[in-house]
């Protein structure tokens, strides 16, 4: 089987190598095909069932009725990056994996990474470019940010040419 040029892009995915690059690129197709990247992770069975009913929203199992060959893959390509997590120390992937992990548990985790990978390989295959690591958002300290504000909403400026 030859190796197409998007299961090539798909190997710069964070422990996708050959095998599950071309199991991924096989099953999800033209990716056209999704109109987000969260109906790929929906079909790929990496989001959870919801139920809603009178303001309530309950959020249950991860779907049982998908391509199970992606979501094989995804899960796959998850538990690689948590095995290797070590070496991937710092990357969005692994604060993800340990975030998700602190709060639920192994399980969860495994698949909110791998539903970031199926995110993730819905937009290198759009794009057609490779993996980037996500970089994370820059926190503004509260006391800045209110200082900011207090100027904003029009507190009196100090004169340019000094004190009268």
């Amino acid at each position: 089987m030859q190796v197409t040029p998007e299961a090539d892009l798909l190997k710069t995915l964070p422990y996708v190598g050959r095998i599950l690059s071309m199991v991924m690129a096989l099953e999800i197709g033209n990716v056209e095909r999704f109109p987000w990247p969260a109906h790929l992770a929906s079909y790929a069975g990496l989001v959870p069932r919801v139920h809603s009913s009178g303001g309530h929203t309950r959020l249950g199992q991860i779907c049982g009725d998908v391509n199970q060959y992606l979501k094989w893959a995804f899960v796959e390509a998850g538990n690689l990056v948590v095995i290797h997590q070590r070496h991937l120390a710092g990357q969005h992937v692994v604060r993800l994996y340990q975030r998700v992990k602190r709060k639920r548990n192994h399980q969860k985790a495994v698949v909110a990474v791998a539903r970031h990978l199926a995110e993730a390989a819905y937009w290198i295959l759009k794009k057609q470019e490779v993996y980037r690591d996500p970089q994370p958002k820059p926190k503004v300290r509260p006391s800045a940010a209110a200082a900011q504000e207090v100027t904003a909403i029009g507190a009196p400026e100090a004169s340019v040419g000094g004190a009268r």
